[in-house]
């Protein structure tokens, strides 16, 4: 049953709570969810002499916004819309009566732009608070210096379930109101280990658990079901889960998803109050339903423990949407939906090792988010130091400087202050990125197409789950197939009823919704509304997103500061060229991101080439041709560092061409003639010698040596064939000189006559004694081991057998014959009586 408002325990502390308002224009107040703190606290400072003007009551979610206004404006005994009323983006119910608002966060401080000194109000309530949204935390700052200006009759109450108060009363000066809250005992369950399962699956497990349990007599009446899942693709495979559960026990039980995607009257339904034992409901929420919302009946929450969590990672200068486990405070807030009315129990899909690794708390979304929007909106109210901005927690300087960067490109801040484009674009509310294209369209004349365009980017993409062909369908002759032209005409035909049956009619209706306000934002002066004006509009927008898809075949694409960039699967956009980003993503490991893009707009390279000419660069060189086999001059153009345009044509010789050739000697691609078998076995001689009469000064042929030749052999060429047609151990033993050579020549010979007249080939390397092979019939009247280097070093000789294999390796000879011949002779003569034995 639905708890009076009377009986709600925040009651045990309204006195307090009115003596505070009272008595200073800033209290923090402390109170548990569920305790009714979101609609008591509003109506305890209506008939305040203090509070002059309207109460404020921010709130993080359209659809706390709402339902918060509709049950505090029905416990007054009004409609929404009279005394009581709210706003949210896409939706506002207000009167001339009305004193209590419900305002989305972010809407609010929109509204502060036109209304800084927020003359008609005299209260402002940021409601749950330790969500920590970028917009409430810039909401806090803005309403402290208001207060410390011009408005000291305002007052300001800080609430949340869990606070680390003591801060919020440092940085505020003020007092904290804690109210009690009545809660009952939530017994606490965690899987017995991790697991590999779904979290529908483990869900759906626990839920026919549960209720099996109630069926057989064996469990107290587990009431509602709250079920916590990420996303809305989870909610469906949830429910799913949820009605074979139901099938398989028996029990009778609504199953209703709960997220902001929903129709006002689907989401009414999931929280309107009903008795379980009437009828019963198993609700699948995101963590909308964590705070704000206390669905009355609930006693039983199973957890997944994930939620959908912005980040910003200023390396790529991307947000990105993570599935995250929750933090330890989350989970407490959300086990803690159990037990309102009555005894509970949380059952949670994670282990208990699992939880204690878990953060104490979710990272306040300054931390962990862009800045841009938050920078441009504070500068619009005339706050010049965003640094010195008033922040519970201020931001990473570095952080502050990309936010003022990227605004910085988009033309909105220069020298540090805000620019005319700026004040404009501050006045869309939409991203900066969106808000400058925009403003482009307005000023070129195409803003409701851009318009349609920036509300498909906004929220939930209208174009989900659409067949490609079906979204193609939809453009006009001679439009390029992109994903922001078939958004725009998806939008179109939101707005004359006409949709593709397999459209999501709910995203549609939004997104006509959010262009119509988007439209309305800015005063349109020009008058083009063709395809190039939006090209034109949308590359201003994204100008630091505009990227160079390099292969028609291929889905890699070139994006200033990014690696591995592809396009998406589901992206229409097919042929090589200039398109913008429009929307990016990321996955994989942190150490090997993929930052693909699912919606980008092809655009002309005049575009490009008009709001970005200093990305454009020329270059001319030289390049291998592998099929001519020759080195040829190309004039490159390039976009950043990627290459669009190249123009080949013969080259002529030249310092960069011979580099090119000695490039392809290296690589193997030109083979020297006679380098293996010539200059090889010169080089090893010379670089012994060189070890052997070091204070002869030779070269040594080092890698810079061989590099001279190398160019040597390149100068005058552009061709392989011109440079494999050279000598190359003439440039080879050309690095010597005459005398040197000579030197060589005596020193290390590159063979030796033996007695019979046989010239043995002797091998040289360094570091190793130099050898040579011959028969043993031709050593025959050689008494001593050879020698080179003037007499210094003796060879090693291979003795041949009549069948050319060795007989004995030796570097003495002369042992060989005065000790091993005499005994292998013998058998020589036997095995080969036709030859010669000494």
């Amino acid at each position: 049953m639905a708890v009076r408002p009377e009986d709600l325990p925040i009651q045990r502390a309204r006195e307090e709570i009115r003596a505070s308002v009272r008595a200073a224009n800033r209290l923090v107040v402390v109170a548990a969810t569920g305790s009714g703190k979101s609609t008591q606290l509003p109506k305890f400072l209506l008939d305040l002499d203090e509070v002059r003007g309207d109460i404020v009551v921010l709130e993080p979610r359209r659809l706390a916004a709402r339902m918060l206004a509709t049950r505090v404006a029905a416990e007054l005994g009004g409609e929404v819309g009279g005394l009581v009323g709210y706003e949210t983006r896409h939706d506002r119910r207000v009167g001339r009566d009305t004193r209590i608002r419900f305002v989305t966060d972010g809407l609010f401080v929109r509204q502060m732009q036109g209304d800084p000194s927020l003359a008609r109000v005299g209260a402002v309530v940021l409601d749950e608070f330790h969500e920590r949204s970028v917009a409430v935390d810039v909401a806090l700052g803005l309403v402290k210096l208001a207060q410390e200006s011009r408005r000291k009759d305002l007052r300001m109450i800080v609430t949340s379930a869990t606070l680390e108060a003591r801060r919020l009363e440092d940085f505020l000066g003020c007092r904290t109101v804690v109210a009690e809250g009545r809660s009952y005992p939530v017994a606490l369950e965690h899987l017995a280990r991790a697991s590999r399962e779904t979290t529908w699956d483990l869900a759906g497990a626990a839920i026919e658990r549960v209720l099996d349990a109630f069926a057989r007599g064996q469990s107290d009446d587990p009431g509602h079901l709250l079920v916590f899942m990420p996303g809305a693709y989870e909610i469906m495979k949830t429910c799913e889960r949820a009605k074979v559960a139901l099938s398989r026990t028996g029990v009778q039980a609504e199953v209703l998803p709960l997220h902001g995607s929903l129709t006002p009257d689907e989401q009414d339904r999931a929280v309107a109050a009903v008795d379980p034992a009437k009828r019963r409901r198993i609700i699948v929420s995101t963590n909308v339903a964590e705070t704000s919302l206390t669905i009355d009946g609930v006693r039983t929450v199973i957890d997944s423990g994930l939620a959908r969590i912005h980040r910003y990672d200023p390396l790529r200068g991307l947000d990105t949407l993570r599935v995250e486990p929750v933090s330890k405070a989350s989970a407490e807030q959300r086990a803690g939906r159990a037990g309102r009315t009555a005894p509970g129990r949380a059952i949670r899909l994670w282990s208990v090792a699992e939880h204690e690794r878990r953060e104490a708390h979710t990272a306040p979304e300054v931390a962990r988010i862009d800045l841009c929007a938050a920078i441009l909106e504070t500068m619009s109210l005339g706050v010049a130091d965003v640094a010195g901005f008033p922040w519970l927690d201020a931001p990473d300087a570095r952080r502050i400087d990309e936010g003022l960067r990227t605004l910085s490109a988009l033309g909105a801040v220069a020298n540090g202050a805000l620019t005319d484009t700026g004040r404009t674009m501050a006045r869309v509310p939409a991203h900066p990125r969106l808000a400058r294209a925009m403003t482009e369209a307005s000023r070129l004349g195409c803003a409701r197409r851009v318009a349609r365009i920036a509300a498909s980017l906004s929220d939930r993409d209208p174009a989900e789950g659409v067949p490609a062909l079906t979204l193609l369908g939809l453009l006009d002759k001679g439009d390029p197939h992109g994903d922001a032209l078939v958004r725009e005409k998806l939008v179109e035909a939101a707005e004359s009823r006409a949709l593709p049956a397999a459209a999501d009619r709910m995203a549609c209706r939004e997104a006509v919704l959010v262009a119509e306000q988007l439209a309305r934002s800015v005063k349109e002066t020009g008058h083009d509304a063709s395809n190039a004006a939006v090209d034109r509009a949308l590359a201003v927008g994204f100008v630091d997103r505009i990227a160079y898809k390099l292969e028609d075949a291929r889905p890699h694409c070139a994006l200033a500061g990014r690696r591995k960039v592809e396009l998406s699967k589901e992206s229409l956009v097919r042929d090589a060229g200039f398109l913008i980003a429009l929307e990016v993503r990321e996955s994989g490991p942190d150490h090997d991101r993929l930052v693909s893009i699912p919606v980008a707009h092809p655009v002309p390279r005049a575009v490009v080439e008009a709001v970005l000419p200093e990305a454009f660069s020329r270059r001319v060189a030289a390049g291998w041709n592998k099929e001519t086999r020759a080195v040829e001059t190309a004039e490159e153009e390039l976009f950043l560092d990627t290459v669009v345009a190249r123009k080949a044509r013969p080259a002529a010789p030249s310092p960069e061409v011979e580099a090119e050739l000695a490039a392809r000697i290296r690589s193997g691609e030109i083979r020297l003639e006679g380098w293996e078998e010539h200059c090889e076995p010169w080089i090893a001689r010379v670089r012994c010698v060189a070890q052997w009469f070091p204070e002869r000064g030779l070269i040594s042929y080092s890698d810079e040596d061989i590099e001279v030749i190398r160019a040597e052999l390149c100068s005058g060429c552009v061709r392989a064939r011109e440079v494999e047609a050279k000598a190359a151990i003439d440039a080879v033993r050309g690095a010597l000189s005459w005398d040197d050579a000579q030197f060589v020549e005596k020193m290390a010979p590159s063979s030796l006559a033996l007695p019979r007249g046989y010239r043995m080939k002797i091998e040289y390397a360094v570091g190793a004694p130099p050898r040579g092979r011959a028969k043993i019939q031709d050593f025959y009247g050689l008494d001593e081991t050879p020698k080179v280097a003037g007499g210094r070093v003796p060879l090693v000789v291979e003795i041949l057998g009549p069948n050319f294999r060795p007989l004995q390796i030796t570097q003495d000879l002369a042992s060989f014959w005065r000790t091993l011949y005499p005994e292998m002779r013998n058998e020589l003569r036997r095995r080969y009586p036709r030859h010669e034995w000494r």
